[in-house]
């Protein structure tokens, strides 16, 4: 899904978990009906962080939340190990995450065509 409409389908499916229309969000973030469907459509591309923020008060959550990444990883599965590198990742900042995560996924690389 490309970020355009990332944030409104998130909205929308947030919208749709606490059983609210869009007149109901609408009203209750002091935003238009019209506005609040746009956004959900991927119509309308910009929006402001007061207007962000209004939004996630009527739905009761947080921007963070609304912006977090759904997981398809379920992290009772994982090994002590893998949640320890998880959480040793999450602890740097990004651009040192993204180097040292390029540098592991070349060790999986060698390691499938090493041992598979």
């Amino acid at each position: 899904m490309d970020n355009d409409l990332q944030i409104g389908e998130k909205i929308r499916k947030q919208r749709i978990k606490a059983n609210l229309t869009q007149e109901k969000l609408a009203e209750y973030s002091d935003l238009s009906i019209n506005f609040i469907s746009k956004l959900e459509r991927g119509q309308k591309k910009n929006i402001s962080i007061l207007k962000l923020n209004a939004i996630c008060r009527a739905l009761e959550i947080s921007i963070s939340e609304l912006l977090q990444e759904e997981s398809n990883i379920s992290l009772a599965h994982l090994t002590p190990s893998s949640l320890q590198l998880i959480h040793e990742l999450q602890m740097l900042d990004r651009p040192d995450c993204e180097s040292i995560s390029q540098h592991i996924l070349l060790l999986l690389d060698d390691f499938k065509m090493i041992y598979r």
